[in-house]
């Protein structure tokens, strides 16, 4: 019996370690994609010592400082404490959120019941494991039909594994017809299941001045650290003109947001590209935002009902009566460039999780 569990934990050992190895593999071929594309300077050899110095402090010498070349490419901001990708995925995520709870509840289909205190986008109908549900109860399908067959603005999206706005729709119906020129039926099946379906929120003036036709939210970076939640960054992600979403991944921009909800003088794309201001002509400088404080302290409550992750990023609107309304929350392959790029080296009081 001994040898078959050492057998067990020697494949498991193998197995993580190959993994690590496939993973940096990916993780250094993007991150010299990013550079070729920028066409990032040099680091210098006193940066570049700079960084070895810091690492060491956690037994890390093999930290790629290719990263932190790309950021100071993009903001012209060089430091020691940025925190490499690879890094982060690999080694600092796994270790603050336990991916047992993942995917189940990241379930979007569950957001209403794991936070049921704050506003959320209201719910037309839901799609759980092929069963269509609305106000908690089953439907049949026609029924799902009929309620989705409105001229009213509705956003259909996967409940799982939908990062990066994948697969976000923006559609109204009129007699079984979408404004995307599809069947309803059509783009129900083509969703298949899990899945879910709510009315489109009617965001606040200001933040539907940096683009309108896209949802613009605030993207917020907590960690759950003892007793306290800090809130490690924030960023508003905004989208390009004439597209319906504001994910970075589709080209959209974010911009850092301050303490006092001041934005930062430029916002960047992923590509490391800067902007100084939106597509609608609103300059990032010129920005703040009053209810800041009331944000902060709303996803500073709901992480304490969410203990289970340490490390949550936090997607949210503000409606038109400045209220907040949760979108969705992210615990695995949180975006991290953003962050960096926009705000500096906010993460590396993660890096202490290393020693951990």
């Amino acid at each position: 019996m001994k040898i078959i569990y050492f057998i067990i934990y020697l494949s498991l050992k193998i197995y993580k370690k190959t993994t690590k190895i496939s993973h940096n593999i990916t993780w250094k071929n993007k991150i010299k994609k990013l550079i070729k594309t920028k066409g990032a300077k040099k680091l210098t050899n006193t940066q570049i010592a700079e960084i070895r110095s810091y690492y060491d402090k956690y037994k890390m010498r093999d930290v790629s400082t290719e990263w932190h070349r790309f950021y100071f490419s993009g903001n012209n901001s060089f430091a020691a404490n940025y925190v490499p990708e690879n890094l982060f995925y690999i080694d600092i995520e796994p270790r603050l959120n336990k991916s047992i709870y993942f995917p189940s509840l990241s379930d979007k289909n569950l957001l209403d019941r794991l936070f049921p205190k704050v506003r959320q986008p209201e719910t037309v109908l839901k799609n759980i494991n092929g069963f269509f549900y609305a106000n908690g109860r089953p439907i049949t399908f026609e029924k799902a039909l009929s309620l989705a067959d409105t001229e009213d603005r509705l956003v259909i999206k996967p409940t799982l594994e939908s990062g990066g706005g994948k697969n976000v729709m923006l559609f109204s119906s009129k007699k079984g017809v979408t404004t995307k020129n599809l069947k309803l039926t059509d783009v129900f099946l083509s969703y298949g299941e899990d899945f879910i379906i709510q009315k489109e929120v009617k965001q606040h003036v200001l933040m539907k001045s940096l683009n309108p036709t896209s949802l613009n939210t605030l993207r917020i970076m907590t960690y759950l650290n003892e007793n306290n939640v800090d809130v490690l960054s924030t960023i508003v992600r905004i989208g390009r003109k004439g597209s319906s979403t504001d994910n970075a991944t589709t080209g959209g921009i974010s911009c850092g947001i301050q303490k006092n909800g001041q934005f930062n003088a430029l916002g960047y794309q992923l590509s490391g590209n800067s902007f100084s201001q939106t597509d609608s002509g609103v300059k990032f400088e010129e920005v703040r935002l009053e209810f800041i404080e009331k944000v902060f302290e709303t996803v500073k409550e709901l992480h304490h009902k969410a203990a289970f992750f340490r490390l949550i990023s936090w997607d949210l609107a503000i409606n038109d009566e400045e209220q907040i309304v949760l979108i969705e929350y992210n615990v695995m392959g949180q975006g991290i460039n953003s962050h960096q790029l926009n705000n500096g080296p906010v993460l590396s009081p993660l890096l202490k999780t290393l020693a951990i």
